[in-house]
């Protein structure tokens, strides 16, 4: 049966994974955390959990790297990539962070820098797939705010 669940989901291009994240944006350039394991930049946000929306997870994922509290703005769009051979469709959105709370490393055993980064330096930095297709299609004039 599980055979079968994972030729449909190939099939019909189903995404194994479901992200939530959050772009806080700042003076053309993106607030992007550095995850140890995959020796990466990413997005803060994560996986949504059941019963749990897209706007919600994105705000829970990011409080809980970030420490911060967020207001999101808007869908900004989703990519979808592989990753570790895993199907990940990862929805960003627009948040910017409530005064009165700074963003800081949350989770130091998962992430060991904090970067905010100029978008058009995306080549100088090893980037998550969605993170670097985002500044891509940016610089692009596809991603407007």
């Amino acid at each position: 049966m599980e055979n079968l669940k994972n030729l449909l989901k190939q099939h019909l291009n189903t995404p194994e994974r479901l992200n939530s994240g959050c772009v806080i944006f700042s003076n053309v350039s993106i607030l992007i955390l550095f995850r140890i394991k995959h020796q990466h930049y990413e997005f803060p946000g994560g996986g949504v959990e059941e019963g749990e929306s897209l706007e919600e997870a994105a705000i829970r994922e990011t409080k809980e790297e970030l420490g911060c509290d967020v207001k999101l703005i808007k869908h900004i769009n989703y990519y979808d990539f592989t990753h570790n051979g895993k199907k990940i469709r990862s929805h960003n959105f627009l948040a910017r962070v409530l005064p009165g709370t700074k963003p800081f490393i949350a989770e130091p055993e998962r992430f060991n820098k904090l970067f905010l980064m100029p978008i058009d330096e995306y080549k100088n930095h090893p980037l998550a797939p969605n993170v670097k297709q985002f500044c891509i299609d940016f610089l692009k004039g596809k991603i407007k705010f």
